[in-house]
C-alpha cells in the first residue's frame, strides 16, 4: 500500500484561498439550487399539510370556519383555489441570495398564525407552517454549498 502526502507551499495555499474567495463574488448557481430546495420543501408541506421543519401535521380547520366554508370539509386546507396561497408560492435567487415567498397579503398569518387578541375569524388562526426546511433539507443546502466551494 502506498500513501501520498501533498505539501502545499505558501503560494499553493494562497492560490487555493484566492480561488475560494473568488467564488464568493457570484453564488448564483448554488443559490438557484438552494431556492429549488426551499420551493420543494414548501410544495411538500402543502401536499402533506405538515410543517416542513418539524413534520407536525397542521391543526384542523375550526368548526366555525368549516360551517362558513362547507367546501373545505374533508379537503385540502390552503391549496384549494388556483389563485390561492399554494399557487402563489415562488422561489427566486441571485448572486448572493435565495428566497421563497408569496405575494398574498395573508401568507404570513397562515405560516405564523394569529394571536388570540386578533379579531375572530380570519385573523385569530393557528399557524399552518409551510415555509422552512427540515434538518435533512438543511443538510442538502450545506451539501450544495460544500460541493460548490470544493469543486475545482
Amino acid at each position: 500500500m502506498t500513501s501520498k502526502i501533498a505539501i502545499l507551499t505558501h503560494n499553493d495555499a494562497t492560490q487555493v484561498l484566492n480561488n475560494i474567495a473568488a467564488k464568493f463574488n457570484d453564488l448564483s448557481d448554488p443559490m438557484n439550487e438552494i431556492a429549488a430546495i426551499l420551493e420543494g420543501a414548501t410544495e411538500d408541506a402543502f401536499a402533506q399539510e405538515r410543517s416542513p421543519i418539524t413534520g407536525q401535521a397542521w391543526p384542523e380547520l375550526s368548526a366555525n370556519y368549516l360551517k362558513q366554508n362547507p367546501n373545505r370539509v374533508g379537503g385540502q386546507m390552503l391549496q384549494v383555489s388556483a389563485g390561492g396561497l399554494a399557487a402563489s408560492i415562488a422561489a427566486d435567487s441571485g448572486a448572493l441570495w435565495a428566497e421563497i415567498g408569496s405575494n398574498k397579503p395573508y401568507a404570513a398569518i397562515h405560516n405564523l398564525g394569529g394571536l388570540p387578541e386578533f379579531a375572530p375569524g380570519p385573523a385569530a388562526i393557528e399557524p399552518r407552517e409551510y415555509v422552512g426546511v427540515s434538518p435533512e433539507g438543511e443538510q442538502d443546502i450545506l451539501a450544495v454549498l460544500a460541493d460548490y466551494f470544493t469543486e475545482n
